[in-house]
């Protein structure tokens, strides 16, 4: 899309909040600013600390609370914050969504729907008072507002495509430099099996049934400097999660060395977004718990045959940051 020159672009985002969402948002901010483009973070749900989280410094980004509603001006939103499309205040501004998580949007959204279910006639009343009843992000009412539409996976891609919404282009984030500081190619590798009880359930407990004599170890309650210890010293992770995008810790397994085993929910269901090689990727509605068993068996006995299998999937993210500045290059021209 074309910027004009003088045009500001503010790029929403949590204030002091540090996941992939908010680091993807400063990424943007960051590579934007080194176009020569004139950037602002904009903090929503803001206490009164500084709004930067210290994660974020090195991005070196200024911010603003004040916005100017000009027709030259454009805001990017992430997908869960989406109600400033409909706000009196940004009504002349270009609007542009960054689908970081389908997941995350359709969560968000329930529970703004759960809210006012019981609020008579509440879908009347936002069409024709947005000021007082703020209208819900439908998919119809993001088009009748001529939204602009960036996709972050082939899955948010999907999505964009099968709703019919107006998408320019696809912009896909990167591991953090500060990361790669963590990479230790030297450590001995041992028979732990990592996984994230936050976010596996009840098939990777049927799974742990099945080889109780591993080790496993569960990646909680730890400061990043201590799972990158683990993924260190470890021969493999485990993630039968939900992917509601691009997630970031399978693509930390594989830089520190380790095999990696999904299941196909969300975006692990899509081959472009996390290319594991054959074997690795189970259907937990058709694939027993045993079969998972027995690769996570076999990839520990046989480690060093294994890991090579993953080593496409590594290049792929080590150019992850090469793609990414290549891609804002793409979607955004300055006139």
């Amino acid at each position: 899309m074309q910027v004009n020159s003088d045009s500001v672009i503010y790029i929403f985002c949590p204030a002091n909040f540090a996941t992939g969402g908010p680091e993807a948002l400063h990424q943007l901010g960051h590579r934007l600013s080194s176009l020569g483009f004139n950037v602002f973070m904009h903090y929503i749900f803001r206490t009164d600390q500084n709004p930067v989280h210290p994660n974020y410094l090195k991005y070196n980004l200024p911010y603003t609370d004040e916005i100017v509603n000009s027709k030259n001006n454009l805001i990017i939103l992430p997908e869960t914050y989406l109600a400033p499309i409909f706000k009196s205040e940004y009504n002349a501004m270009k609007k542009i969504v960054w689908w970081l998580s389908v997941t995350n949007y359709q969560i968000t959204f329930n529970e703004a729907k759960q809210k006012v279910k019981h609020k008579k006639f509440y879908y009347i009343k936002s069409y024709l008072n947005p000021k007082k009843y703020a209208p819900l992000p439908t998919i119809p009412a993001l088009k009748r507002k001529r939204v602009l539409n960036l996709a972050h996976s082939h899955f948010s891609m999907d999505f964009l495509k099968t709703n019919k919404l107006e998408i320019i282009g696809k912009i896909s984030d990167y591991m953090s430099d500060s990361f790669y500081d963590k990479i230790a190619n030297h450590v001995k590798k041992e028979d732990f099996v990592l996984y994230n009880p936050k976010k596996n359930g009840e098939y990777l407990e049927r799974v742990k049934a099945s080889c109780p004599d591993l080790s496993w170890k569960a990646l909680i309650n730890m400061s990043p400097d201590e799972v990158a210890h683990w993924m260190n010293k470890s021969k493999l992770y485990v993630d039968f999660g939900y992917h509601p995008g691009q997630e970031r810790m399978p693509r930390e397994a594989i830089l520190m060395s380790c095999c990696v085993i999904t299941g196909s929910q969300g975006s692990a269901a899509y081959q472009d977004d996390v290319p594991l090689p054959k074997g690795f990727k189970f259907n937990e509605a058709v694939d027993s718990p045993e079969a998972v068993a027995r690769q996570i068996t076999l990839t520990l006995n046989k480690f060093e045959d294994k890991i090579q299998l993953f080593s496409d999937y590594k290049q792929k993210i080590l150019a992850e940051k090469e793609n990414f500045d290549k891609a804002v290059n793409h979607v955004f021209n300055k006139n």
